[in-house]
């Protein structure tokens, strides 16, 4: 119990050196890798049908994708932020479709779709100033 305890707090202790030490476009790629892993969390708990594992991914996924939702900003995004906001509310759907239903194949295509973006998010990073 210790262990597991001592494990948890130097991951949040990680979680917060990260997230201080990232710009805006940093925070948001934390965001996805986040997605990602929560998403692969749900999965894993609808494959083995852990109520609750699936219940923890899906549920921190949700959070994220309504944190990154409302972080969109219309004027200066445009037309990006306009399909950004249309991919988290058709993913928002799809997750809890996905949940309510128990079919892994949901979370599969948002997962498919957020990873394409992160990836994206990723390269843009790496373009010269």
């Amino acid at each position: 119990m210790l262990h597991r305890n001592a494990i948890r707090a130097y991951h949040e202790a990680e979680q917060e050196f990260l997230v201080d030490g990232a710009d805006s476009h940093g925070l948001v790629e934390i965001l996805f890798n986040e997605l990602i892993a929560s998403l692969s969390i749900a999965k894993k708990g609808l494959a083995s049908a852990d109520l609750a594992t699936k219940s923890s991914g899906v549920s921190k996924a949700l959070t994220i994708i309504h944190v990154l939702a409302t972080s969109l900003d219309f004027d200066k995004g445009g037309e990006v932020a306009v399909s950004l906001a249309q991919l988290y509310e058709w993913s928002r759907r799809r997750i809890i479709e996905a949940s309510r239903d128990n079919v892994i194949a949901g979370i599969e295509e948002v997962l498919h779709a957020i990873s394409e973006i992160a990836e994206a998010w990723r390269t843009i990073a790496l373009r010269p100033a």
